[in-house]
């Protein structure tokens, strides 16, 4: 039981921490030239966000941890800054680097090696976007901790849908982003304890909820699938946890293991599920256009376009009725030299030099246009604009049509150009009728066209990796490029196509099938395997390989005559490292130790002497993992599974429930009959189990009835006395 926490009434200063290495980036057309929290949201870098919120909500000082690249310069003058407007008075940012971190948890130690962390402190991503009330919801952290110091964690979530809109159902991707944004989560009704955490993966309506959760509580609150914007507040217990684990590497494993945990560790995590309020992470380009369209739609109020959130000076013109936004210097001109009607809504004052269009902000089947455009930019008559976003000192000549384009800094976008769904960098030039198709990112310095089109969901970059100064270890390992030939980047185009290492091995799988002698491909016997391996899901292989690992820990226990503490520290660190469930342990830890006395025989045919040696050697092991009645029906299943890959051991059943039951007293009588009157695990060995150890089960049955009838007179010698 670890030592309760000792909690402070009082806090002198209130602390966050912004993680910029985020889990996932915008791809390396974009990332290699810009860190991910710099990328502009609506003309705003992404930070700037996270910062000024953290700032409303008081707030004092801010850690940015990133991790030792080519941007952390970049990182650390944007601070600065943001800070140096604010004078003394201000929040206070300080940036962490560090060379090693991989994840949240070498973050996490890092921060604690370092001593940073004095008290509870805020976690986030550098990516959210958020209006939360983060004062009430830290409040009723501090109001929770003094009444049960177990706790170190509360997580917070937003209870409403993950909206999809057509524009965003048109990049790919967003049905898998949104599982991964979303949890499953079940709490204690009364107190809000997290007893439940896992990762949305289907689209079932059915929730499985372990009964033993009951126990814990009778009052349950489930949520099927609330957002997670990636945000905790934490007690300076948590980087201790990390520091002394390190198979945590992300804040899932962190949860995962409390939970499971809790009755070893002695902590407990609650998660404060809010109704009210803005939160969303851009951790994908898909949930980037998201952010964008409900900021331009003022669902992030106060975080509005028009407000600078570095300066909070007004710096755009905001138009209502067509959610609008231009800044004064921008310029807006009728073809001929001459002006157009200005549409703007009632009581919009326009600068001097504005020039508006009446058909620049066309309003979409939505009912507003939101449009954004920077300092400086020049757009012709006859440009459509939809749900776009225009950055400064660029230039969009007579015809183009944008819709959901991010168009970056100093662009210079020719007449005919059609974009869609897509990325423009800094610095970019589309040449006369460019046509840009949905999912396509366009890096910084590219140059296309003339009469081109740009392929769904390309990726161009200016240069190749060799030839970026200090940018080569940037690139992904998995990631190639090519030149772009005329067809794709036109006869003025300079591009370079980003590639996936497993696009070009299609070739090398062509060259590679080849006839037999019966005159058949080879690839087709191939195939099913090959085709087998590919529809093996991440979490299969985990399990595979967890399977494998436990199994020849049990054997090198078995012939060194491990202690049993120490082979569970190494089930443990297997646990964590493949991610799997309790049940799947004590799953594989069952027939391991079976499998184990047979191995221990050195013959193919298990003898229940080997089998026995096997039990009585991991007998404390297994103790470990069986605590509650429904952990021995799971090692009960796990012998009738068995029993089905393996039926040589049916022979032993008998012997091995016995001794479960009698010698070892893992094993209940009155669980063993319910299993048995139930039907067991319901497989196919049941039937052959049922009449091999019918024996045992009668003799059970007779034991329950004589310490029945023994209780009984027991009771009657009570009344008489």
């Amino acid at each position: 039981m670890a030592p309760k926490v000792e909690v402070h009434e009082e806090s002198s200063i209130l602390q966050a921490v912004i993680l910029t290495e985020c889990d996932i980036d915008y791809g390396t057309a974009i990332t290699h030239y810009n860190p991910k929290v710099l990328v502009p949201l609506a003309n705003t870098p992404l930070l700037d966000y996270t910062l000024a919120w953290l700032e409303r909500c008081g707030v004092d000082e801010v850690i940015v941890y990133c991790r030792t690249n080519t941007h952390t310069d970049k990182i650390k003058q944007h601070c600065k800054r943001f800070t140096s407007r604010r004078e003394d008075c201000g929040i206070k940012v300080m940036v962490v680097v560090s060379e090693d971190c991989l994840n949240l948890g070498d973050a996490m130690r890092d921060l604690y090696s370092k001593s940073l962390l004095k008290d509870d402190f805020i976690l986030l991503q550098g990516d959210l976007v958020a209006t939360l009330d983060l004062q009430d919801i830290v409040a009723k952290h501090k109001e929770n901790r003094l009444s049960d110091k177990s706790m170190i964690m509360t997580c917070v979530y937003v209870n409403k849908p993950t909206e999809t809109t057509t524009t965003t159902a048109a990049m790919e991707g967003e049905e898998e982003r949104g599982k991964e944004v979303t949890a499953t989560l079940v709490t204690a009704a009364d107190t809000g304890k997290l007893l439940l955490h896992r990762r949305t993966r289907s689209k079932s309506s059915k929730i499985s909820i372990p009964t033993e959760l009951f126990q814990a509580s009778s009052d349950l609150l489930t949520y099927p699938a609330a957002y997670d914007p990636s945000l905790a507040i934490c007690s300076e217990v948590v980087p201790s946890l990390f520091s002394d684990n390190f198979d945590y590497g992300s804040r899932d494993s962190l949860l995962r293991g409390v939970i499971e945990q809790e009755e070893l560790l002695g902590y407990s995590i609650r998660c404060q599920v809010v109704q009210d309020g803005y939160a969303c992470r851009a951790s994908t380009l898909q949930q980037y256009q998201r952010v964008s369209g409900e900021v331009m739609r003022r669902e992030a109020y106060p975080m509005v376009c028009e407000s600078s959130l570095t300066s909070h000076r007004i710096r755009y013109t905001y138009d209502p009725f067509t959610t609008t936004y231009w800044e004064p210097s921008a310029k807006f001109t009728k073809g001929n030299g001459g002006t157009s009607e200005v549409v703007v809504g009632a009581g919009t004052e326009v600068d001097a030099g504005v020039i508006l269009t009446c058909k620049l902000f066309q309003r979409g089947n939505g009912g507003t246009s939101e449009v954004v455009v920077g300092a400086g930019t020049e757009v012709d008559a006859g440009v459509l604009l939809t749900a776009s976003v225009v950055g400064d000192h660029c230039t969009l000549s007579d015809g183009v049509r944008a819709n959901a384009a991010f168009i970056m800094n100093n662009v210079h976008i020719k007449s005919g150009c059609k974009l869609d769904h897509c990325y423009i960098g800094d610095d970019v030039v589309l040449e006369e009728g460019v046509v840009v198709s949905s999912g396509c990112v366009v890096g910084p310095g590219v140059r296309l066209g003339p009469h081109v089109t740009i392929p769904p969901g390309t990726q161009l970059v200016s240069r190749p990796p060799s030839s970026t100064p200090d940018h080569h270890d940037d690139f992904d390992e998995t990631t190639r490029v090519k030149e772009a030939d005329p067809s794709i980047c036109g006869v003025k185009g300079k591009a370079f196509i980003l590639l996936p290492e497993e696009t070009n091995q299609d070739d090398d799988d062509d060259d590679e099938e080849s006839s037999d002698d019966d005159g058949r491909s080879s690839g087709q016997d191939d195939g099913d395997s090959e085709d087998a391996l590919m529809m093996m899901s991440d979490d299969e292989h985990s399990e595979n390989e967890f399977r494998r690992e436990v199994q020849e820990s049990l054997m090198n226990g078995m012939s060194k005559k491990s202690a049993a503490e120490n082979m569970v520290l190494e089930i443990n660190a297997s646990r964590h490292a493949y991610n799997v469930s309790m049940e799947d342990v004590l799953t594989t830890v069952t027939q391991g130790i079976l499998r184990a006395g047979q191995k221990q025989d050195g013959g193919t045919e298990p003898t229940w002497p080997g089998i026995n040696t096997a039990l009585k050697c991991f007998v404390d092991v297994l103790r470990n993992y069986v605590r509650k009645g429904r952990d021995q029906l799971l090692v009960l299943n796990a012998i009738e599974k068995l029993m089905v890959d393996s039926p040589e051991f049916l022979p032993a059943t008998q012997k091995i429930l016995f001794n479960l039951n009698q010698t070892f007293e893992i094993l209940e009588g009155e669980v063993i009959l319910h299993w048995y009157k139930k039907g067991g695990a319901g497989t196919t060995a049941f039937t052959t189990i049922k009449t091999s150890i019918a024996q045992f089960i009668e003799w059970l049955e007779k034991d329950s009835e004589d310490e029945e009838d023994s209780e009984d007179e027991e009771d009657s010698d009570e009344e008489c006395s």
